[in-house]
């Protein structure tokens, strides 16, 4: 089976040949064992070729194409470094001196220079992988917001300034669901990922979670799950625990749970409403680790989480960082295909007692 085959119809209730998996930032890691450089496995045609080749290899089908947590804040005037074999950072934010929403104008995806290449580039992708499912991503409103303003302000603007930063965070809602509405257009209905870390029990209270996160990322899911039909999942990066419960009444489809936590914890406390994605460690164990350790580790995620039941997908806690070996995504993958074997939703694989 392919992998958006597998998915299908595991959770449609059909026993599959195991369980599905994620191994978040994939081809960034593929791409760098095959000898490109972490900047250079964002260029097209390079990635076409990286999609061929783990395509053959794991028969993980699909193409994505998104905005990562600092994308909206380039397209609105913020700048980045974008170092050779390491992860971009904001060098200077739109809102570096203050709190200003005459700064902002709402971006076209088809006139805004950044957006208008990332949607050609996954243009590029469809027409070369016409058979692959697409899906895109977004970061949180809140989340999107720390791209525009630093973190450090925009915290410290939540008590001075409260009514400013929810105009901040209302219009980052409106301006990721242009980018959905303009990629719905473009390939119809997708699946959808929102990450969204800024928003988890380290940064913020519970009173700012709930006065400035929840309702405006609500706002988002709600209005994703109207433009395509499909829920969409959730990342938070950290500490989430204080949110479980809460998380139950959003219109989403898989929480991803980090690997600060434990799964089955977690399982315990979403299975009744939601389906359970995680939980890899990626730096201690994907790009750290040994074979054993990898292997050793999907075999506990799958002995605490498999039996979820609105479903399980065997992932990493997070993205998996440049430097992971090969081998332990093969091992990754070898031990999701030999311990979650025959995989049913809502069923402890009887292979992972073997």
């Amino acid at each position: 089976m392919t992998s958006s085959e597998r998915s299908k119809a595991y959770f449609n209730g059909e026993r599959v040949d195991h369980l599905p998996f994620n191994i978040m930032s994939l081809d960034v890691v593929y791409g760098m064992n095959m000898g490109y450089s972490l900047k250079e496995t964002d260029n097209v045609d390079n990635l076409i070729k990286i999609i061929e080749r783990r395509s053959k290899e794991y028969k993980i089908y699909g193409i994505s194409e998104g905005l990562n947590l600092r994308a909206m804040g380039y397209c609105l005037g913020s700048t980045g470094i974008f170092p050779e074999n390491d992860i971009d950072h904001v060098d200077h934010y739109l809102m570096e001196d203050e709190l200003n929403m005459d700064l902002l104008e709402l971006p076209d995806p088809y006139t805004n220079e950044l957006l208008k290449k990332k949607l050609e580039k996954a243009r590029k992708l469809r027409e070369h992988f016409p058979d692959h499912p697409i899906s895109t991503f977004v970061a949180g409103p809140i989340s999107t917001a720390v791209a525009i303003r630093p973190i450090s302000k925009l915290l410290r603007d939540l008590r001075k300034n409260p009514d400013g930063v929810k105009e901040l965070i209302d219009f980052c809602v409106k301006a990721n669901m242009a980018w959905a509405r303009a990629f719905k257009d473009e390939f119809g209905p997708v699946k959808l990922m929102i990450a969204d870390p800024v928003s988890c029990d380290d940064i913020l209270s519970p009173k700012q979670i709930k006065e400035f996160s929840y309702p405006y990322l609500k706002n988002l899911i709600t209005s994703l799950y109207e433009l395509n039909g499909i829920k969409p999942d959730l990342h938070i990066c950290g500490h989430t625990k204080r949110q479980w419960e809460d998380l139950k009444e959003f219109d989403i489809e898989s929480f991803s749970v980090d690997n600060c936590h434990d799964l089955s914890e977690c399982k315990d406390k979403i299975e009744d409403k939601l389906s359970l994605m995680g939980n890899v460690p990626p730096v201690d164990v994907m790009r750290n680790g040994s074979i054993d350790d990898v292997i050793e580790s999907v075999k506990i995620c799958i002995k605490k989480g498999a039996d979820c039941k609105h479903g399980y997908i065997c992932a990493t806690g997070c993205g998996t960082g440049p430097g992971t070996p090969k081998e332990n995504i093969d091992a990754f993958v070898y031990a999701v295909r030999k311990y979650s074997k025959d995989a049913k939703l809502g069923e402890m694989p009887e292979a992972i007692y073997q």
